[in-house]
């Protein structure tokens, strides 16, 4: 079972990961014209907590994990409130075959610093958005390593200059960028603040 999988039945548990969704999802509704959305795509989705604060704005939204504990749990959770235009599927954006269909609009919140090769994802996620789509990241700046306590093997947050020129590598240019959050846990008997971005970029 994986780390995610073994947290999914408690995920939803923690109110400030719901409240975190909720300024998610009003922050992108200010930066991205959402009526012109047919397909989203939420990748790295876990319980599907930014979908559901986005529920009323898309029509169509494919919610992607790997976790398969976690996307059961929102299956469960769609067949309970009776959301039918959700879609959830385990599947990996990298190593699964690309879906038949593409999307207007693609939001990942705090899996970026989850995935090694950040290029190789820029490049799927560019190769299943239409022309002109957007992308919305979501992730943590730059740390030193105390935001897992220093266990942690991938990317300790995300310079926004490097970010960005990653994604005008690939095919995107970032049209607007804000601290959306910030996390204050205790590390070593202080108080640390672990500031959060919202990047929107657009397909060239």
């Amino acid at each position: 079972m994986s780390e995610f999988d073994d947290k999914a039945a408690k995920w939803d548990e923690d109110p400030t990961k719901t409240e975190r969704a909720r300024i998610f999802a009003e922050i992108i509704r200010n930066n991205v014209d959402l009526s012109k959305v047919e397909m989203a795509l939420e990748y790295g989705s876990g319980t599907g907590l930014l979908s559901f604060a986005l529920a009323h704005d898309l029509h169509d939204i494919t919610l992607m994990d790997e976790s398969r504990e976690m996307t059961k749990i929102t299956n469960d959770k769609c067949e309970r409130l009776d959301i039918r235009h959700f879609h959830p599927i385990k599947y990996d954006l990298i190593e699964d075959e690309l879906p038949e269909h593409k999307f207007e609009l693609i939001y990942t919140a705090m899996t970026m610093h989850h995935v090694d090769d950040t290029n190789a994802i820029l490049k799927k996620f560019n190769e299943v958005l239409n022309p002109g789509g957007h992308i919305v990241l979501i992730d943590l700046v730059t740390e030193d390593g105390s935001f897992h306590n220093f266990e942690f093997d991938g990317h300790l947050g995300f310079n926004k200059e490097e970010l960005e020129t990653k994604l005008e590598a690939n095919g995107f240019t970032s049209t607007s960028y804000e601290i959306a959050y910030t996390v204050t846990a205790e590390r070593n008997g202080e108080m640390r603040d672990y500031p959060i971005f919202l990047l929107v970029a657009k397909k060239n």
